[in-house]
Order: structure tokens, then sequence, then C-alpha cells
């Protein structure tokens, strides 16, 4: 019987800068049912370039763990409509870009959300749930 090698090689991790933004339809989303499926789909997602994309070997659809000192997530990535500077990625102000968003805010008083340095990898996890990011369970 072979063994799957594949399963013990860990995907290569990319070095990638984060943007956070807001985005009406995603807010929208979160006013109907923040734990619904659409709210999840517009939050737990990483928009990149088309050029990152193909350097990555990763497709619109597959799920990236997005990991730094702060914490890490899975989220479903998605291609940007134009092509962007290589190196830069976007996401939504939501838990799961917050949840890689540094406390220490360098005595500004508020926290760095347009230039997060991240690391991006391919997994077979399932997207983060917005119950673990936020530490509750519904019943």
């Amino acid at each position: 019987m072979p063994i799957d090698v594949g399963k013990f090689l860990k995907s290569p991790e990319y070095e990638i800068k984060i943007t956070t933004y807001r985005d009406i339809f995603q807010v929208e989303a979160l006013e109907r049912d923040r734990f619904g499926e659409e709210y999840r789909k517009l939050s737990a997602c990483i928009m990149m370039g088309r050029n990152d994309l193909k350097k990555m070997g990763l497709k619109a659809g597959d799920r990236v763990r997005v990991s730094n000192n702060c914490g890490s997530v899975v989220v479903e990535v998605k291609e940007t409509k134009r092509e962007e500077p290589g190196g830069l990625a976007f996401m939504v102000n939501s838990p799961w870009s917050n949840a890689l968003v540094s406390g220490d805010t360098g005595g500004k008083g508020i926290p760095e959300f347009k230039n997060i340095n991240a690391k991006v990898s391919l997994v077979k996890d399932e997207v983060t749930t917005l119950e673990s990011l936020i530490g509750i369970f519904r019943k």
C-alpha cells in the first residue's frame, strides 16, 4: 500500500502584507445575521491579485492559513478584480482579520489595520469559525 507522502509535507509559506478595509455588503450581512453563512463568506476571505495567486500556486476558492505572531486563521482565497502590486492582499475588517492585528499601538493608541505582515500557506482545513474567534459556542 503506497504512503501518501504529500500529507506529511508542509505547504510553502509566502510573505504577504495585508490591508483591511470596510465593505457595505459585509456590514449589511452582519446586521442581518452575524452567525450566518453570507456574513462568513464575505468576511472569512483574503483578496489577492492574479499574479500573487499564480506565484503561490493558489486559485480562487482555495483555503489558506494566514498567520503572524498575533494569530492564525483559515480563510478562503478570492481574486481581486484588478491587478494589485505584488505581495499585497486585502481582508475586510472582521473577526478574521482582527485575529492578525497586534494590540501594540506603538504609542498611537490605534492598532495598525493597514500594514499587517503575515504568511500565507495552502491548507485543507476548514475555514476558522466565528465562534472559535470570539470564544463562544452557539447551541
